[in-house]
């Protein structure tokens, strides 16, 4: 009869808190500050801290612009991932000419990206199609970026190689994110295994796992849950150490397709629990208000009493239904 209960309760829970578990961050989690993973992964392997200025990496909000050629949209996407203003940032131009050897094709890769990075969508300039790639629309002064910091790697010397690759896979970063907050989602998705990929190649793991995290992240969004779920087992099977959001989203996955299997739900809810801290504190808030009421619900089991140290008047309602329901039963 125990276990009657306990499923009758995480079915209750489920069903009481679908809106949340299942939106989870879509719902509730603004983007702004998402790359502190991103930034964190690249200065904990010995690379210089960048500033705002040098990094370029938040872009500012802008009304909704026209569609772009070759746009492509993430399926079934309702969720505004307007990015917040960026601070106003002077960059300086590289004084030397793009023809100048690798560094100076380097120099202006690294510029026209971070110029990419901070401008809104309607002030990105010209946008024309990435045929080399994605085969989606990107803005012209990006794919120059792209360009130029690939060119450039063909003369880096060697012993300059791996450092320079993971400055361009942190680029490619960047830019997957300016266009996957405005759901240029096949873009979007391109660059972040590019990116995985050259961090890889860099021996830049953790950066090669987020990359991958926060596309799942991405698909979430999208509604493609499926393939959330394969790049982020992909993403912890790269690095399952300083990793925290691979876990977390593979939890509330997880939760969400669990129905009533309870050990699929209780193993679920250990991974979002264990995941750890999360790379930005709209994730982590989430994350703990969803460990809060996995954990209210674990004592909600054990005693009628348990019911009540809630402020969710539904969840004490059916926490007391679901008592009752066991007396009845009994």
């Amino acid at each position: 009869m125990f276990r009657s209960l306990k499923l009758f309760v995480c079915l209750a829970f489920i069903f009481a808190s679908e809106a949340d578990s299942a939106a989870g961050i879509a719902a509730r989690t603004s983007l702004a500050g998402s790359s502190a993973g991103a930034e964190g992964s690249w200065t904990g392997t010995g690379a210089r801290q960048s500033s705002a200025a040098q990094s370029g990496n938040t872009a500012a909000s802008a009304p909704a612009a026209a569609v772009p050629p070759g746009h492509a949209r993430g399926q079934g996407s309702t969720v505004d991932a307007s990015p917040s203003p960026a601070p106003e940032i002077a960059l300086q131009e590289p004084n030397v000419p793009e023809t100048d050897g690798w560094e100076a094709q380097f120099a202006w890769g690294m510029y026209y990206s971070k110029r990419a990075c901070l401008a809104s969508e309607s002030s990105a300039g010209s946008w024309t199609s990435d045929r080399g790639g994605s085969g989606a629309g990107v803005p012209r002064q990006m794919l120059r970026a792209e360009e130029l910091l690939a060119q450039a790697m063909e003369a880096v010397p060697e012993d300059k190689q791996r450092a320079k690759l993971a400055e361009r896979s942190l680029r490619l970063y960047y830019h997957a994110k300016w266009l996957a907050e405005r759901n240029h989602a096949t873009a979007a998705e391109f660059r972040y295994r590019q990116a995985s990929q050259l961090a890889r190649k860099s021996r830049r793991n953790v950066l090669a796992a987020h990359a991958l995290g926060r596309l799942g992240y991405f698909f979430m969004h999208w509604h493609r849950n499926d393939e959330a779920r394969a790049v982020l087992l992909e993403s912890r099977r790269i690095s399952a150490k300083s990793n925290p959001l691979a876990p977390y989203l593979l939890g509330l996955l997880e939760r969400q397709a669990a129905g009533s299997d309870i050990e699929r739900l209780h193993a679920a809810e250990e991974l979002i629990i264990t995941a750890g801290e999360q790379p930005s504190a709209e994730l982590e808030l989430e994350r703990k208000r969803l460990t809060d009421t996995i954990e209210y619900w674990r004592q909600a089991e054990t005693s009628v009493m348990s019911c009540f140290p809630t402020s969710d008047a539904a969840h004490m309602v059916i926490c007391l239904l679901s008592h009752l329901v066991q007396r009845v039963l009994g």
